[in-house]
C-alpha cells in the first residue's frame, strides 16, 4: 500500500464537508483506507494524507457514481483540480491486499485490521480485495453485503472486546446454522451470481477443534498442511482455519 498528501485549493467561504464527503466516497469505494484521516491546512488550502492500496488507487477511472458525485459537488469550489503527492510506501498491512485479477474463486470473509476493506478475499492468496477493482455489484447486493458485515463486525468485536459476550458471541460465529452465517452463505450466492465465480464462506472458530467432517454435508473437509486454508469444502462452498487447540 501507498501513502499520499492530497491537496485542496479553496475558494472563498468553502466548506470543509465537501471534502469529507469526497473522502467518504473514496472510501466506500476502497481507493483508500478510511481508518483515520487527519484534514489540515490554512484559510485556503486543505491538506489530507491517506493511504490507497496501490499506486494508481485514485484514478479517476475506478471512481463509482457516489464519487463521481462528491467530486461534482466539491470542484465547483476549488481554484484547481486536487493534487496529490507520494509520501512512501505504507508497510503496514501491504501484503494483505489483492486484485483478485487471476482470482478462480473468492472467499468472503473480513480482515481483522481493515475493517472498511472489502470482505472478499481473493481464493489464492487471501488478500482483501478493493470494491473498485471488483466487477460492479447491484444496489440489493451491496446493501445484504454491507448488512451482514455490520452484524459480523458487531459479534467479532463483542468475542474479542468483552468478557460478558465472549461465549454468546463465538458460538454466532462458530457455529454453521447460526443466523449470521447462513446469512453470510446467503451472500455468497448473491455475490455468485454477479462476480460470475464461486465465493467460498469463511467459518472462524477460535476454541475448541473445528469438526472432522464438513459442518454442512457431513463430507471429508481436512486439507493438506501447505493448503491455503486448513479445511474447505467444494461441495458447500466453505472454509476455515484451524483453532488454537489443534
Amino acid at each position: 500500500m501507498f501513502v499520499y498528501d492530497l491537496f485542496f485549493y479553496l475558494k472563498p467561504e468553502f466548506e470543509d464537508y465537501l471534502i469529507t464527503d469526497y473522502l467518504c466516497s473514496l472510501s466506500g469505494n476502497n481507493q483508500i483506507i478510511f481508518e483515520t484521516i487527519n484534514i489540515s491546512g490554512t484559510d485556503n488550502m486543505r491538506i489530507v494524507r491517506v493511504t490507497v492500496p496501490y499506486e494508481d488507487s485514485l484514478d479517476e477511472k475506478y471512481y463509482d457514481i457516489y464519487t463521481k458525485e462528491a467530486l461534482q459537488r466539491l470542484s465547483p469550489h476549488l481554484t484547481k483540480p486536487i493534487e496529490k503527492k507520494y509520501v512512501g510506501d505504507d508497510f503496514t498491512y501491504s501484503d494483505d491486499v489483492a486484485t483478485g485479477k487471476d482470482a478462480e474463486h473468492y472467499v468472503l470473509c473480513i480482515h481483522p485490521h481493515l475493517r472498511d476493506m472489502s470482505p472478499v478475499c481473493c481464493g489464492h492468496c487471501r488478500g482483501n480485495i478493493p470494491y473498485y477493482l471488483l466487477p460492479t455489484l447491484s444496489v440489493e447486493t451491496v446493501t445484504e453485503l454491507t448488512s451482514w458485515e455490520t452484524n459480523y463486525a458487531a459479534y467479532d468485536k463483542l468475542f474479542y472486546v468483552t468478557g460478558i459476550g465472549e461465549i454468546s458471541a463465538h458460538k454466532m460465529l462458530s457455529n454453521m446454522s447460526s443466523r449470521l452465517n447462513q446469512k453470510g452463505l446467503s451472500v455468497c450466492r448473491k455475490l455468485e451470481s454477479e462476480l460470475k465465480k464461486p465465493v467460498y464462506y469463511y467459518l472462524y472458530r477460535f476454541y475448541g477443534k473445528q469438526p472432522s467432517k464438513c459442518p454442512i454435508c457431513g463430507n471429508d473437509w481436512k486439507q493438506n498442511e501447505d493448503d491455503l486454508f486448513d479445511y474447505k469444502c467444494d461441495r458447500c462452498k466453505i472454509v476455515a482455519d484451524k483453532t488454537v487447540n489443534e
